[in-house]
């Protein structure tokens, strides 16, 4: 699937409601063994999406951003996923959190990928999700509940091996997902998709020049760099 290069703004606001609505319907972000947040919007290409409609595959959900640095080895690596696992039931759903549209289509243009993209201006989703570090992956089952949680990006095997269990009908273990580390995750009023607070030069930010160069070499970016290293200074929560 190639994104639109523009959608109509009606489309946009419309979209953007519906997302506000899903994530509205949710008091608290929901934990393993629990049902997914409905979501209802309209793709990339203009199509419209219900993630109750797919009930019955298992369903990999990645909330990412066009700034993450880990988002482009993970997106490639669930776009094999969709390709390989397909026709045994795969449904690989993408949510941006970016503000702009064009932010996405730039990304999709540089990094394409063939799932439904879903873009989400203002963070509802992943709020409902209770998102904490970009990127993070939601594995549902054939039943849409939420099956395993993966923060950070780069666990595609460990993504791939639940999947592949699920498929076949078996469970997987709460414990098999991954989470970063709490220094590393955004709280409070501060939210992980949100570019302004992630992405101040990396000369101005507080802490020693060394271990900021060390971090940002770590985290494959200044977002997860920013602060020194935590979601609390600055970060974004990436790996």
């Amino acid at each position: 699937m190639r994104p639109h290069p523009t959608l109509p703004l009606r489309t946009r606001l419309f979209a953007a409601c519906l997302f506000l609505t899903a994530g509205s319907l949710v008091a608290a972000p929901p934990g393993a063994g629990q049902p997914a947040p409905a979501i209802q919007s309209t793709d990339l290409d203009g199509h419209p999406f219900s993630l109750a409609a797919l009930k019955g595959h298992v369903v990999i959900l990645d909330f990412w951003a066009s700034w993450c640095g880990p988002c482009r080895k993970s997106l490639p690596g669930l776009d094999h996923l969709q390709s390989k696992y397909k026709g045994q039931g795969l449904q690989v759903v993408g949510v941006s959190l970016d503000e702009t549209q064009d932010a996405v289509t730039d990304f999709l243009t540089n990094v394409p990928v063939h799932f439904t993209i879903l873009q989400d201006p203002f963070g509802t989703t992943g709020q409902a999700f209770g998102v904490v570090a970009m990127p993070t992956t939601f594995l549902l089952d054939r039943e849409g509940r939420i099956a395993a949680r993966f923060e950070g990006g780069d666990h595609l095997e460990a993504e791939e091996a639940a999947v592949a269990t699920l498929l076949a009908g078996g469970t997987v273990a709460p414990e098999s997902g991954v989470r970063v580390a709490a220094g590393l995750r955004a709280t409070g009023a501060l939210k992980a998709w949100n570019r302004g607070h992630l992405a101040d030069p990396i000369m101005n930010l507080d802490g020693d020049p060394v271990a900021r160069i060390m971090r940002e070499h770590i985290y494959a970016s200044k977002e997860a760099a920013a602060g020194d290293g935590g979601a609390a200074g600055g970060g974004c929560g990436c790996n």
